[in-house]
């Protein structure tokens, strides 16, 4: 059921369509004094002719100088944000454009928070996160291993384009897929699902189980790659107005103790959570998407093996530090049935594989 009362807000200006990239210009065009930009992305050479072919459109656009800071790590490091953070300063940067994953959109986000007075334009080449319409950002501490979820800055703009997908490979197309599922799920059965981002949650869910398999088999297959950007979008519209819950909580920090992709350790975690919150979810509720949930299940049955994609591996001594930190995590905290320490380590036990040993 639905709780009786909601908040409901879309605050990002979003644009979306093939090769609206070419638009970027004319859609965030440099206003008055504030002419100098920076372009954050990954440090891997597919970003190199994608931040040249930006830095020329935003140059013609009127930018006078367009800062490249290809320096974002995956599980970005609050040491990356802070030297972005002073970049922007000493330059005097008023626009930030974060062209990447979820990492990228992620630092960006704290960035502009820490610089202050920034613009924030979100341009997504993943569909999976839905990071590109909100404010929240998961930085890593290093030294702990610790994965924060943190509220930064809200993006003004996302710019979604399809084409900037298509060279995905497969197994990252998969897991980033998955992502964009377990988020619809986790918004759909959580305790703060409502009418809203149902409607958003199950269009996600739906498209994700039709298109996911394509986009993983033909890469280059436009439709398909449209599709699922839709529906990773969808799905981020969804967490504006509903939490997720312990495939999240547990999820995202897991990622700061082992390092491994957010979406694998997702899928790791999609069975067991649900098995222990199945008796809290109304009946019918989970029926709806017994369709979806089926669709996924075969996908990531036959493409793990065929991809090989790797277990992950947690070590035993660091099952109470997961337990402990998942249990005070934002995202567990709309889960649709309370839980306990021992319940956490439980799941973990079923969903990863525990080693001894360091991994």
């Amino acid at each position: 059921m639905s709780p009786r009362m909601y908040t409901y807000r879309w605050p990002v200006r979003t644009y979306f369509g093939i090769g609206i990239l070419g638009q970027i210009g004319e859609l965030v065009p440099p206003r008055g004094g504030r002419r100098r930009a920076m372009i954050a992305s990954a440090d891997d050479d597919w970003c190199v002719p994608l931040n040249s072919r930006l830095r020329g459109l935003l140059r013609g656009s009127g930018y006078q100088w367009v800062r490249i800071f290809a320096e974002i790590e995956p599980n970005p490091s609050w040491e990356t944000a802070d030297r972005g953070a002073e970049i922007c300063k000493e330059y005097g940067i008023c626009v930030i454009f974060a062209v990447g994953g979820g990492s990228v959109l992620d630092a960006a986000k704290v960035i502009a928070a820490q610089a202050g007075g920034i613009d924030l334009v979100t341009v997504p080449t993943t569909a999976g996160t839905g990071s590109e319409l909100n404010e929240w950002a998961v930085m890593t501490e290093q030294e702990s291993r610790e994965k924060e979820s943190v509220q930064a800055a809200m993006p003004s703009v996302a710019i979604l384009d399809p084409a900037l997908t298509l060279t995905l490979p497969p197994r990252l197309t998969l897991l980033t897929g998955i992502d964009a599922f377990c988020h619809a799920l986790e918004c759909y059965v959580g305790t703060d699902s409502n009418a809203v981002s149902d409607c958003l949650a199950l269009t996600a869910m739906e498209s994700v189980a039709s298109w996911l398999r394509r986009a993983v088999d033909r890469g280059d297959d436009l439709e398909a790659r449209t599709a699922m950007l839709e529906a990773s979008m969808l799905a981020g519209g969804a967490m504006l107005g509903a939490g997720l819950g312990l495939m999240h909580g547990l999820g995202n920090v897991a990622g700061g103790l082992t390092h491994d992709n957010h979406g694998l350790i997702l899928a790791s975690l999609l069975e067991p959570v649900l098995a222990f919150n199945e008796s809290a979810i109304p009946t019918a509720k989970l029926a709806r998407i017994y369709p979806y949930l089926a669709a996924i299940r075969r996908l990531i049955r036959e493409k793990f093996q065929g991809l090989d994609v790797p277990q992950v591996r947690l070590r035993e001594e660091d099952l109470a530090l997961l337990a402990g930190r998942a249990y005070q995590n934002v995202n567990s905290r709309t889960n649709p049935r309370p839980f306990t320490l021992e319940d956490l380590m439980g799941i973990a036990r079923q969903s990863f594989h525990i080693v001894k040993e360091s991994p």
